[in-house]
């Protein structure tokens, strides 16, 4: 099944052509460079970060909903569920089972709520929540292993899921890790750089607050940077500085 066209079409209502399709070259998408396209959802719209249409397909964007220009009242709208990985920033994505107020990491893999099944997604705290202007989210599409079938629904607020980080005065919150597959929030508690271990596969990252440095400049909250190999010599950032952090699925998702 192909798990990308479900979503994409029903935002976009037709093929969308590949963008950034080359895992062998280094992206960086800033906050202010951001290209938002418009869907058939009233009020939602996507900024595509990457699009495979070759064999092995794979979508990585950022979605948001604003309610100021929804024709729904209610404020909620319906997606596609299945094989996502989705990190909600503000707002709430809710299912037939729970509701998932940001911010919280979900892991959707493939019929793991049975077929057909969708995610409602809402600007507020709540269903009926109106207050809150927008709902953004980071989605992946097609990066998930077929023997990788566990639900991940993680709550980023829960302060006892941080461990030690790689060096002092930073912290981790794992997400998710299966087969090389790893998922995690680096955190900075002082303003620090120190040479992070590097998957010689590539790296993806989001960077959630605050700004990131590396030698090939800085990158402040809302930036996504895509590295093919090992180009970060260092990391920096200021103390309270947030990122979502994933390696090993640059060439091992689909396998």
């Amino acid at each position: 099944m192909n798990l990308i066209d479900p979503l994409l079409e029903a935002l976009l209502g037709s093929e969308v052509p590949a963008l950034n399709a080359d895992l062998n070259q280094r992206i960086v998408v800033s906050a202010g460079n951001r290209d938002w396209q418009r869907t058939l959802v009233p009020g939602l719209s996507i900024c595509l970060l990457e699009n495979h249409v070759a064999v092995h397909r794979r979508m990585t964007a950022l979605l948001k909903l604003d309610v100021a220009s929804s024709t729904n009242t209610t404020g909620g709208v319906d997606i596609p569920a299945n094989g996502l990985e989705i990190l909600v920033e503000h707002g709430l994505i809710a299912d037939d089972e729970s509701e998932y107020v940001h911010p919280f990491y979900i892991r959707q893999p493939p019929d793991s709520l049975g077929t057909n099944q969708q995610f409602t997604l809402y600007p507020g705290s709540h269903r009926s929540d109106l207050t809150k202007h927008q709902l953004e989210f980071y989605v992946a599409t097609g990066q998930l292993a077929p023997t990788d079938t566990q639900r991940r629904c993680i709550n980023l607020s829960d302060h006892n899921l941080w461990l030690p980080g790689p060096v002092s005065h930073t912290e981790v919150m794992p997400l998710h890790m299966h087969n090389g597959n790893n998922s995690m929030l680096v955190r900075w508690n002082e303003s620090l750089s120190f040479k992070p271990k590097l998957d010689p596969n590539g790296e993806e990252v989001l960077v959630i607050h605050g700004t990131l440095t590396d030698d090939n400049g800085s990158y402040p909250a809302g930036s996504w940077i895509r590295n093919p190999v090992a180009a970060w010599q260092d990391w920096g950032a200021e103390a309270g500085t947030l990122i979502y952090y994933k390696n090993g699925h640059f060439g091992t998702a689909n396998n």
